[in-house]
Order: C-alpha cells, then structure tokens, then sequence
C-alpha cells in the first residue's frame, strides 16, 4: 500500500472514531487496522506533520479541519462503493474488503459516475429518491446527487451515506417535507429531496 494510501485510511479510520464518539489512542487504532502501537506512533507523528491532526497524551488524536475533510471523503467513498458493490450484486462477504481496496484508486470523476449510476437506477434494488418516500417510512442515505457544493451542504446538515432517516411529513402535503435525522427534524424543499437517493428498510 502506498503512503497516500495509508494516510487515507488512518484519517479514514480516526474520523469513523470521532462519529462514534471514540477515544482515538494509538492502542485503540492500532486495534482497528491491526497494526502494531509503533507504526501507528510513526504515523501519527507524520499526519501530525502534515497538519492533519494534533495529538494530546490525555485527550488522545483530534483530527484537525482539514484531516477531518480528508476522512469524511474516503469515508462516503467508501460507503458509496459499498452501495454499487449491493446494485451489482456482488457477494456481501466480500463488499467491506473490496470497499477498503477501491476507495483509494478512484478519482471524483469516478465517484460522480457511480453516484449518477445509482441515481438513474435507483428503482433497482429498492433504491429510491427521498422526495418518493412517504410519511412513516424509514430509510437511508444511499447517494447524494448534485454539484459539490450541494453535496457538502447536505452532509454539513447530516444526509451522509448510510444514515437512517425517517419521514415524518411526506411531499404533497402542506408545507416542506419533514424528516428526522439523527434525532433531529429538518424541514426540506421538493428540489432538496429529489437530490437524495435512499434505500428503503
């Protein structure tokens, strides 16, 4: 694996932490890419160099703003190809592992081309857009369709893939729709819901 690679992958790794309210110590990263407590001291000193995060014997690894931006997009990248890798009907044992392999090889072209793929066909394998979903149902972000600067919007407000979301006031009734992410409701317009595709369940 080359060094781009697994800087990608720590910052990738470090941010998953951080989402789920993990202490991010060099044993506890270690674990997770089964590595040994040196090379991650090793790395860390470099991403540290690199400005990518600062580290505090007490508080452990705090991505800085620009690592934290690095592993939020190898993370949707990732769970993006996990979705195509589900479209296409690839073995499910296998999709984590070849998820971990591509995400570091596809430039945005490709991850745009992927995204438009499973929004053109998202009446396949259950896939659909949000502004289809009507109230009470429940799903989750499957792709965000949209120039950059509507993608970052929407992950800023929470729609990042794989995130549950439940309708609770659908299109065609009075007002915006209304779904609650992550224990919050918010309040989206007919153009902001035909942008998100979703998968039911």
């Amino acid at each position: 694996m080359e060094e781009s690679e697994r800087i990608e992958e720590y910052l990738e790794i470090i941010y998953r932490m951080e989402l789920n309210g993990e202490k991010a110590t060099t044993v506890n990263i270690a674990e997770k890419l089964h590595v040994a407590p040196s090379s991650v001291t090793e790395m860390i000193q470099k991403l540290a160099e690199k400005g990518y995060l600062i580290y505090n014997s007490y508080r452990g690894v705090e991505l800085t703003e620009q690592g934290r931006e690095i592993g939020k997009k190898i993370l949707q990248r990732h769970r993006l190809i996990e979705e195509f890798l589900k479209f296409i009907n690839v073995d499910e044992s296998k999709i984590h592992d070849l998820a971990c392999k591509i995400e570091h090889v596809i430039d945005d072209d490709v991850y745009n081309g992927i995204s438009e793929l499973l929004y053109r066909y998202r009446q396949n394998g259950n896939l659909k857009l949000l502004s289809e979903m009507e109230e009470g149902e429940r799903a989750y972000v499957v792709t965000i369709h949209g120039d950059e600067k509507l993608v970052k919007r929407l992950m800023d407000m929470g729609f990042v893939i794989k995130t549950p979301i439940l309708v609770k006031r659908s299109l065609g009734k009075r007002g915006p729709m209304i779904v609650n992410i992550k224990g919050s409701d918010l309040a989206i317009g007919e153009d902001i819901a035909k942008s998100i595709v979703v998968r039911k369940g």
